[in-house]
């Protein structure tokens, strides 16, 4: 049984449903003040991260837009571009969204899936559901994508076809790290130095990973777990669940480091807690959403990386990859 979700912030933004509006990739760089002027929010999963913000990369807007009836696959990550790269191996998490918005409580154990790619070339997938801890079902796709352009994937749902289309970007025009790349010394606040972040955890009680900072750890040669999420001000019901899971690794994982820091400098001097800017770790980073964690080997390579929303086996499987 899925859990049910973490009770939204109160200034949390909400549709009809009750479902805190989703951080899109556009709303996020308009409340960092990186990007100005208006924008429209394209339908995406209501309590998970949406894509919005066109990406500027292809007339065919309407090919990565939603219906709005029928259940349906969703893209629960910035679809319209600035996300996934070509060339590299990607994880990009999907699932299904019930005709009112949120995402169905259940879903089959397995999905069979067509891949396509934009020269037409398709192949077919199984994604397997993953929901362990987690207060959504969700199901991974893995792919090294070998073309930039419009993907689609291609489900049948309750007897209806449904497809997501997505933008794969060329790598050098993503900034978020990636697999297989060196993790950046950030100096990540902790309980003895805020560096100007307050508070340096929104959890309540804070959790235990502000022990030491990131820069630190790498120095010191040791496998690293980095979660990058505030708890508090996370506009989904994710955020929370997903860091109390890493701390829990961390207590079983002694011989690795784990660190937590926060998106927002200064989140509750004004009602937008965007309006101080993001912490160092989210700009070096590359991070237009949150949460994610960035698991690297004792050398700083990046082994894997969560994005928006994972359970514990997935965790589990992250954490022992970097260590094995």
């Amino acid at each position: 049984m899925v859990p049910t979700p973490n009770p939204p912030h109160p200034s949390a933004p909400r549709r009809a449903t009750g479902i805190p509006v989703p951080l899109d990739r556009r709303s996020f760089l308009v409340r960092t003040g990186r990007i100005g002027g208006a924008g429209f929010l394209a339908l995406g999963a209501p309590a998970l991260l949406a894509a919005c913000g066109g990406s500027g990369k292809t007339d065919d807007a309407d090919r990565l837009s939603l219906t709005t009836t029928g259940s349906q696959l969703v893209g629960l990550f910035n679809y319209q571009g600035g996300y996934l790269v070509s060339g590299l191996p990607q994880r990009a998490v999907f699932t299904i969204a019930s005709a009112a918005g949120p995402p169905t409580t259940e879903g089959p154990p397995v999905l069979p899936v067509r891949l396509t790619s934009p020269g037409g070339a398709a192949r077919d997938v199984t994604l397997e559901r993953h929901a362990e801890g987690t207060p959504i079902g969700y199901y991974p796709l893995f792919s090294t994508f070998d073309e930039t352009g419009i993907w689609t994937l291609t489900a049948e749902i309750e007897g209806q076809e449904s497809k997501q289309s997505f933008q794969v970007d060329p790598a050098r025009d993503v900034k978020i790290v990636q697999p297989g790349q060196a993790m950046i010394p950030v100096a990540t606040p902790t309980g003895a130095d805020a560096r100007g972040v307050t508070p340096v955890c929104t959890r309540d009680p804070q959790c235990p990973l502000h022990e030491r900072d990131l820069a630190s750890v790498l120095a010191s040669g040791q496998a690293v777990a980095l979660m990058i999420s505030t708890p508090l001000y996370c506009q989904t019901a994710v955020c929370g669940p997903v860091l109390d899971m890493v701390t829990t690794e961390a207590a079983r994982r002694p011989n690795m480091a784990f660190v937590h820091a926060e998106v927002y400098v200064n989140p509750s001097a004004t009602p937008d807690p965007g309006a101080g800017g993001t912490t160092p770790a989210v700009d070096r980073y590359g991070l237009t959403f949150e949460p994610s964690l960035f698991v690297a080997r004792a050398d700083g390579t990046v082994t894997s990386r969560l994005d928006n929303v994972f359970d514990t086996r997935e965790l589990a499987q992250a954490l022992d990859a970097a260590t094995a």
